[in-house]
């Protein structure tokens, strides 16, 4: 919204006024430090800022989830990914984006984005982040809120889905394979392909129940991979990551 107010407090630290009136203290998050040309959203920060001698804690507004508000393993290593092996022509909707890192890595590869989430607090972050980068300018990127759980929704047409550690909860985990199935049902009566890739740490107990609907309603022989060059002629796509294997540079 025309809302968002951005008050740079020093270089690692910001003041984000919402279109709510609160304000949170977020951070710059780049998926490569030092390196002025890497992506980069903005995550909620904890820590107080001082203005003008005044010191102002940070909390979040009600109802807003602090999940969504984090970058996770899963998402840096989504991030990379579409770096490296994302077709500029591909429009790309990322599902439960929460700082939408994956969303504005694809905006920086040309490609026309659509970042969906539940909370708010989290997209208002992920437009600021993207205006700040210049992806606004000609509407190529854009935010919506999409409730992951409700199977009344319908997802935006795109060549590329992208969901990132989405599974919270044995709910999420159920609707996201019915969602991923109803994205490739789609595949048969269409000249154009859509592809799923789903991101998850092999520690994530709910990522099994998501495999477990996705063998019965799609194919029983799908599995986790560990191999993180993607297939990109495959509709679906599951990547299995190790948290302590992620790199933070």
């Amino acid at each position: 919204t025309d809302l968002l107010i951005t008050m740079i407090i020093s270089a690692q630290q910001r003041l984000l006024t919402l279109s709510c009136g609160s304000q949170i203290n977020v951070n710059p998050t780049p998926l490569r430090r030092d390196d002025d040309n890497s992506p980069w959203c903005y995550t909620f920060s904890v820590s107080p800022v001082i203005i003008d001698d005044d010191v102002r804690s940070s909390t979040l507004p009600p109802r807003a989830n602090f999940l969504a508000t984090q970058v996770w393993p899963s998402s840096r290593i989504a991030s990379t990914i579409i770096e490296q092996y994302l077709d500029p022509s591909w429009k790309v909707c990322e599902l439960g984006c929460g700082p939408g890192l994956p969303s504005l890595t694809a905006a920086m590869k040309g490609s026309e984005v659509i970042a969906t989430d539940l909370d708010e607090c989290a997209l208002e972050m992920v437009e600021a982040a993207a205006r700040e980068q210049g992806f606004l300018i000609d509407q190529r990127f854009q935010t919506q809120q999409f409730d992951l759980t409700s199977r009344q929704n319908v997802l935006p047409d795109a060549d590329l889905y992208v969901m990132s550690d989405v599974f919270e909860s044995s709910n999420v985990a159920e609707s996201a394979a019915y969602h991923v199935q109803s994205i490739l049902s789609k595949n048969s009566n269409s000249q154009s392909k859509r592809r799923v890739w789903v991101f998850a740490q092999s520690d994530r107990a709910q990522r099994e129940t998501f495999l477990d609907v996705m063998r019965e309603a799609y194919d029983e022989t799908l599995e986790w991979s560990l191999n993180q060059n993607p297939d990109l002629d495959s509709e679906l796509w599951l990547c299995d990551l190790d948290e302590t294997a992620v790199e933070y540079n």
